[in-house]
């Protein structure tokens, strides 16, 4: 049964474009209540035979990749359309439809969310389709039943804008009003609404919007009213600039704007109240509320960076809503679902200045972002917010204009509260920096676990999941998918001793402890520290088990191997792969800092572990060439799937390691201000704010701001919390150094929200492993599921630990001491070098000290030992290794300093 309110918009979308008269085609429907109509669809893939029932055409799912296919159908030529589906499925997860006429293709499909349990209907927008057009439906689940009782089409209307005068500099005299905030100034017109500029440091960087107009329809006809002819007033007011106008529209209706600006609470910004009311009911197609046009009357269209948080990141060359990244609809981002927007901040910067927009969220509220300026033809660029808002089903991908109006009330007026952001800098970052100062950043999001909850959902992960087939586990698991077989894992079983050292339940740490011992026997010695399935490791396994030398010689092998990937000067060219597409065709280099300072780490990673000088000098070397990008934009890490134009977190992670292993091996101040620059880049790509106010949402990740091979999935406004945690990683050290934020608290809240988003323990399959991504607003995962090693990694930081793993770089001394564990009351002076091991297990194991120069004096617990057995000293590699318990001190006095 189709809803009233439905069957409204049908009617006039037929009465705006005449498709329902005599002579339009009539459009397919499918009743799958009627006899006769489930018979025309198939089965396809992992589904069982379709049966008809008094509900609806019954899917029952026998796979991990269950699709039905319709059969063809004529569709009107350059007709867009509306595809209405009412379903209901046992499992919740994303739908997909397909529509093609030679083949189901990823960009020619749309994806929505679907809950469990109870009917669902969703409005979907196709494009276009024509005669002989085939739908090929994927339910959500990989079990149980999907219900569909309709799919049915209806014409798409879209409204197009006016053709928009130019936005021009405004005419500042003397009698010009002024109002300053430390270096930046709003300068304003005495007798025109929206025409001000606005200056950082003495140079103009943004004006307002004096020739805007208010898009309404009236008896389902757009109507426009240009603000120009508007009576308006400007005056000081309390240290504030009050706009005011009114204007009564065509058909009776009187609108007044009131527009104040004013010092906001911390120097640099200006708050800015927009309050529009109207005396008659308006279906309102367009309201701007505040716009700005940066470089107009000043560098025109040549910015330096812009960013728009959770869509855009930009360098000189780059435009928004370009295809570099993502091809097809989804790359039009000028006026975005809002949920994709991880904070709400926009900012662009030229001239070593930037001028920024934040705003109070709120969902009758859409953002307008383009650079360069393409909508309005300024010759500079445009960022604001708009009336009505945006969430993904009421306009066309970016566009200005809303299928229906929002509707405005008399006396309800429509309140903005933004503020307007600027100062120096060389990049984006210090307008980054200028949000968090004034928004802060949210309190890290409750997990519902306390730690010996979450010690038995991950401990589940790993035991009693579809991620454990035996002794051998899987990267990630999900049914029907081959591609993460299950091998020989170091880190499972590490991960599993930890958590059943710290579990208070005996018959789990018992279980736990079984597991693992068998885990650890289907791996070599030698590959303890090589074979792994999470994505943050570290090289502890040795550390606990022993085989500690023959993998610091397999970790300098690898290390030097990875010297090969570089050139001469440091550079690491882009090799597209023989069976894959050239992710590099739309990138303006040839090279790009995430998948160089990928392979940086890896070569300072092997040569702190082993000590190895002149993998270290290489290393920095490497490290100082990453310096040819620096105030530029995180991208190109995850070039096996995705473009290396793509801005990434991975990439900001990478760059934040790297250099923080820098500032660690030397002290040098510059790379410490690298490594926070970097961390400072990956903050777009979480979700400072709550974007549908439901539990999973506050520091999920997105990955990247593109798509899988330039088309699908689209991953903005879809979490990959796995890229987030790795960034998490890096913050958790970097913390130890940089105060310049709190990067313990974004790293604890990204590991929060990783665990919000692991399957609980009601899914014996999946419990504690982590979804591939997540949807948002339905709050459901996407396959495939992840091991709970990532997640884990970084639960032991959020819960208090103990450290799996620690490492301390001695400088006075040139050594690096490596523990399972943390090293705590760190004294040292050149030629000594004392410590504390906090060991968290009850079984013996090995400290590693690396880059010694000569047989050092050793003291466990202040007792001198002899390097003889059970310790061993490689003197030919400068390495010690000690086998210890509990948590010993140890003091070293060493040769050759």
């Amino acid at each position: 049964m189709w809803s009233p309110m439905l069957t409204i918009v049908l009617v006039l979308s037929c009465l705006l474009v005449g498709a329902c008269g005599s002579q339009a085609q009539p459009l397919p429907e499918f009743d799958f209540t009627q006899p006769g109509v489930v018979g025309e669809w198939h089965a396809t893939h992992d589904v069982a035979a379709l049966a008809e029932s008094p509900e609806g055409m019954v899917i029952s799912i026998t796979g991990g990749d269950p699709y039905i296919t319709g059969p063809a159908r004529d569709y009107p030529a350059g007709q867009p359309l509306w595809l209405q589906v009412r379903l209901k499925a046992d499992q919740s997860g994303t739908g997909q439809i397909f529509y093609f006429a030679n083949g189901a293709s990823e960009e020619n499909s749309v994806r929505f969310p679907v809950p469990a349990g109870r009917w669902h209907e969703v409005r979907l927008p196709l494009p276009p389709l024509g005669p002989g057009y085939r739908l090929r439906l994927d339910p959500p689940g990989i079990e149980g039943r999907c219900v569909v009782a309709a799919l049915s089409f209806a014409p798409r209307v879209l409204y197009q804008a006016p053709r928009w005068p130019k936005p021009q500099a405004p005419t500042l005299g003397r009698g010009a009003l002024r109002l300053s905030a430390r270096d930046l100034e709003l300068r304003h017109q005495p007798d025109r609404l929206g025409a001000f500029a606005l200056t950082v440091k003495g140079t103009r960087m943004a004006v307002g919007w004096s020739r805007p107009q208010i898009g309404y329809l009236e008896q389902a006809r757009p109507r426009w009213l240009d603000l120009r002819a508007a009576r308006a007033t400007v005056r000081q007011s309390a240290g504030a600039i009050v706009a005011q106008a009114s204007i009564r529209d065509g058909d009776g209706a009187t609108w007044r704007i009131t527009q104040r600006f004013s010092p906001a609470r911390l120097p640099g910004a200006l708050d800015v109240e927009t309050r529009v009311e109207v005396d008659r009911q308006r279906s309102v197609l367009f309201l701007p509320m505040v716009v700005l046009f940066p470089g107009v009357g000043s560098f025109g269209a040549k910015r330096e960076q812009g960013v728009f948080a959770g869509l855009e990141y930009l360098d000189a060359p780059d435009t928004s809503s370009s295809e570099a990244d993502i091809i097809g609809p989804g790359s039009k981002r000028q006026v975005p679902d809002s949920l994709k927007i991880t904070f709400p901040l926009m900012a662009m910067q030229a001239q070593g200045r930037y001028v920024g927009l934040t705003w109070e969220m709120d969902e009758q509220f859409s953002a307008l972002y383009d650079t360069p300026d393409r909508l309005f033809g300024s010759g500079g660029h445009v960022m604001g917010i708009l009336y009505p808002g945006s969430d993904g089903t009421n306009r066309e991908e970016g566009q200005l204009l809303p299928y229906d109006g929002g509707e405005m009330t008399p006396g309800q007026p429509i309140t903005l509260r933004a503020t307007i952001l600027g100062g120096e800098g060389e990049s984006i970052v210090p307008a980054v920096q200028q949000y968090v100062a004034l928004r802060g950043l949210l309190p890290v999001p409750p997990t519902g676990l306390d730690k010996q909850a979450y010690v038995r959902l991950a401990g589940g992960g790993w035991i009693d999941s579809q991620i454990r087939e035996g002794d051998h586990y899987r990267h990630a698991f999900w049914p029907g998918i081959t591609s993460f077989p299950p091998g020989p894992a170091a880190d499972a079983p590490l991960f599993m001793e930890w958590l059943a050292q710290q579990s208070v339940d005996a018959t789990l740490a018992e279980r736990l402890r079984r597991a693992a011992t068998e885990a650890r026997s289907q791996v070599t010695p030698r590959d303890y520290d090589a074979a792994g399935v999470s994505h943050v490791r570290y090289p502890a396994q040795a550390l606990a088990w022993g085989g500690v030398a023959d993998n610091l010689a397999r970790v300098r092998e690898g290390g030097h191997n990875t010297l090969r990937q570089f050139e001469p000067d440091g550079t690491l060219l882009y090799r597209k792969r023989p069976d894959a597409p050239d992710f590099g065709s739309t990138h303006f280099a040839p090279d790009a800092n995430g998948l160089t300072s990928q392979a940086v780490v890896s070569v300072l990673q092997a040569a702190v572990y082993c000590g190895d000088a002149a993998l270290i000098q290489e290393g920095l070397r490497l490290l100082r060439a990453l310096d040819k990008f620096r105030n530029t934009v995180p991208r190109g890490a995850q070039t096996w799937e995705c473009p290396l134009h793509t801005p990434d977190i991975l990439a900001s992670a990478n760059l934040v390691r790297a250099y923080t292993l820098g500032y660690e091996l030397t002290g040098d101040r510059h790379f410490l201000e690298q490594a926070r620059y970097w961390a400072w880049t990956g903050l777009p790509f979480v979700y400072l704010v709550n974007p549908t106010g439901q539990a999973i949402g506050p520091y999920a990740t997105i990955a990247v701001f593109g798509a899988t091979h330039w088309k699908a999935p689209n991953w903005m406004g879809m979490p990959v919390q796995w890229c987030g945690l790795v960034y998490a990683d890096a913050l958790y050290r970097l913390a130890r150094y940089d105060e310049s934020a709190n990067w313990k608290q974004v790293a604890d809240g990204i590991t929060a929200s990783g665990i919000q988003q692991s399957w609980d323990a009601t899914d014996t399959a999946l419990q504690g492993l982590l979804p591939d991504s997540v949807n948002l607003r339905p709050q459901t995962r996407n396959p495939v599921a992840i091991n709970p090693g990532t997640v884990q990694a970084n639960a032991i930081r959020l819960y208090g630990g103990p450290e799996i793993y620690d490492y301390h770089i001695s400088r006075p001394n040139d050594v690096v001491v490596h523990a399972p564990g943390a090293l705590a009351e760190v004294q040292e002076t050149p030629g000594n070098l004392s410590f504390r091991v906090r060991g968290w297990t009850d079984q013996p194991y090995h400290v590693l000290v690396v880059g010694l120069k000569g047989a050092p004096t050793v003291r466990l617990d202040g007792k001198e030992t002899p390097l003889t057995e059970p310790h061993q000293f490689l003197a030919a590699e400068g390495q010690l290794i000690l086998r210890v318990e509990g948590s010993p001190t140890i003091a070293l006095t060493l040769a050759g300093r």
